[in-house]
């Protein structure tokens, strides 16, 4: 009540009142041992509705892949090594199968590839 009065009272004070909230919350993650570097990062925060984190190195390296798919009411294991197009393989995951040319699976990558726009490109070392 006390923030929505003084903004009341002097609508310029919606930035120092922002800003106020925001060093609080601050000082409160600190004691949680967050570590905040900039305070433009805690303000995209207040803007979230899902957070998402992982230790596979999604977030860190800009890496991610998929090692499971449920395509036509079958779950299948993606195997692989990274990035690289001609190591791995789809099976079912009950009997291992071979399920690369199964139409629903064909039909879920399909649909994957379609609805993304990243480049894979074969970089030789120097």
């Amino acid at each position: 009540i006390a923030v929505t009065l003084a903004v009341a009272a002097i609508p310029e004070g919606i930035p120092l009142c922002v800003t106020i909230s925001l060093s609080i919350g601050c000082s409160d993650m600190v004691k949680k041992h967050v570590l905040v570097r900039k305070l433009a990062a805690v303000e995209t925060l207040g803007s979230a509705s899902v957070i998402c984190s992982d230790k596979t190195g999604t977030l860190t390296e800009g890496k991610m892949t998929m090692v499971n798919m449920y395509a036509g009411g079958v779950c299948s294991d993606v195997e692989g090594k990274g990035f690289d197009p001609t190591v791995g393989g789809i099976k079912r995951e009950k009997g291992g199968a071979n399920a690369a040319s199964d139409v629903a699976v064909r039909s879920s990558l399909l649909a994957a590839v379609l609805c993304c726009n990243t480049t894979i490109s074969k970089v030789k070392d120097p």
